[in-house]
């Protein structure tokens, strides 16, 4: 079920097709028979009867003499292909159904052989004598037609299924031009409304053209909102980088005032961490807004393992310092293109400054790189103090803290990683565990690999 779930629109509306025309072919098959064995019957019915009239005037004219009753006062005539029969013979009482006529099908044994016929019985006198005649038409040509217009049903049946599936796909396939367009155009891996195609798709379905349009119009919007958001993070930054500037210069003027106390002047460094920190916060707020408004240009080659050990020369003493030890297990390496080296730089120190940062001491970080279900797939391992599995879904959520209190970090540094790697189209899948450390695995798109 979940299968048939996936399937495109195009094979649903051929399959349904299908599947609905061999249902009402299946279902005329099965009455067809029963119609035509009607019809045939009431045919013969009707021959019958006229036989039959046809026999009593015979006898009124000549009598039974006229038909030549053998000695024991029957009488019984076949055709050559014993298809057609008269019988007269006596009947020792009177039946119940004295002087009408009655119909049934009936096998008679003929020369040793049994056929099936249609057969006219009436009981009647003649010469003070009580008598049955029967008169028959044999069935084995109605009982042929019937399995000949099954066998042609089941054959109609075969072909119908296979004309119908190609030419539902072939129509299916042009219905759904349009749609299909739209999809690859407008929704499928557009990142941005920059990215995104305003031309309209030409249809003459209404349904396609007002999904179109719809689209294009919440593109649009999304587009000004963008905009708006752009503006306003760049305004909003600027009005708070350059006060909190200010009053860093004011601070430091200050502390090297010698006439400032000893006690004021720890609060003013104090307040001075404060105001870096800040600044921090608002350039990673613009740093996420410029990734997101696809503001970096994405026309380099880059190679993750020589920007992961350009990002382990700038962190060695920090790593010295903590006795942690790296292990790198690269099987392949390749070149990931396009891309933004200055953004793969950030995206793989602010992971490492994370695996550095609540590694335990004398720790290890396993850094591995190669090919894996055709992607190539980058993992760096640390033995931290790890995230427990309810908080793992929001580590990548913007002001999510989840290591101890006195942790004076504001959440951004996971978030910049994974608008970084949205940008460039690289899956992150991240393990955990309380004790043992924190796993991340960088899928890269479609690498160009080099042996």
């Amino acid at each position: 079920m979940q299968k048939f779930s996936n399937l495109k629109l195009q094979v649903k509306l051929a399959l349904y097709n299908a599947i609905s025309k061999a249902l009402i072919i299946l279902a005329i098959g099965a009455l067809l028979p029963l119609l035509i064995e009607r019809v045939v019957y009431n045919h013969i019915d009707k021959r019958l009867v006229a036989r039959l009239e046809k026999t009593f005037k015979m006898v009124e004219i000549g009598g039974l003499d006229e038909i030549s009753l053998d000695q024991d006062c029957s009488f019984d005539s076949y055709n050559i292909f014993k298809e057609e029969f008269l019988s007269i013979s006596p009947l020792p009482k009177l039946p119940p159904d004295y002087g009408k006529n009655h119909i049934e099908n009936s096998e008679r044994e003929i020369d040793n052989e049994k056929v099936k016929h249609r057969v006219l019985t009436r009981a009647f006198i003649y010469d003070n004598q009580l008598y049955k005649i029967d008169i028959g038409e044999g069935l084995s040509a109605v009982d042929q037609l019937n399995l000949t217009i099954r066998k042609f049903t089941l054959w109609m049946l075969i072909a119908v299924v296979l004309i119908s599936i190609f030419l539902d796909f072939a129509f299916a396939k042009l219905l759904l031009r349009p749609f299909n367009k739209i999809l690859s155009e407008k929704l499928i891996n557009v990142k941005h409304p920059n990215a995104f195609n305003y031309q309209p798709i030409k249809s003459t379905t209404y349904e396609f053209t007002q999904l179109d349009t719809s689209i294009n119009d919440m593109m649009k919007k999304t587009r000004e909102t963008f905009e708006i958001e752009r503006e306003f993070i760049m305004n909003v930054s600027h009005e708070l980088l350059t006060p909190v500037s200010i009053l860093r210069n004011r601070i430091e003027n200050m502390l090297n005032d010698p006439t400032v106390s000893h006690e004021v002047a720890e609060k003013m460094v104090e307040s001075q961490k404060t105001l870096s920190r800040l600044t921090k916060v608002v350039k990673a707020l613009l740093y996420i807004s410029k990734i997101e408004n696809a503001q970096f240009l994405k026309n380099e080659s880059a190679s993750p393992q020589a920007i992961i050990k350009d990002v382990l020369e700038e962190l060695e003493e920090w790593l010295q310092s903590k006795g942690i030890t790296i292990q790198n297990e690269w099987k392949d390496d390749f070149v990931f293109s396009p891309c933004n080296v200055s953004l793969l730089h950030t995206l793989f120190y602010n992971i490492m400054t994370n695996a550095v940062k609540y590694n335990v001491e004398n720790g290890k970080i396993s850094i591995s790189g190669g090919l894996k279900d055709g992607h190539f797939v980058v993992t760096i391992k640390d033995t931290g103090i790890g995230i427990a599995s309810s908080e793992l879904d929001f580590i990548f959520d913007r002001f999510k803290r989840f290591r101890p209190a006195e942790d004076m970090s504001y959440g951004l540094g996971l978030p910049i990683v994974k608008t970084i790697a949205e940008f460039h189209h690289i899956n992150i899948q991240t393990e955990s565990e309380i004790g043992k450390g924190t796993t991340f695995n960088l899928h890269f798109p479609s690498p160009d690999i080099i042996s």
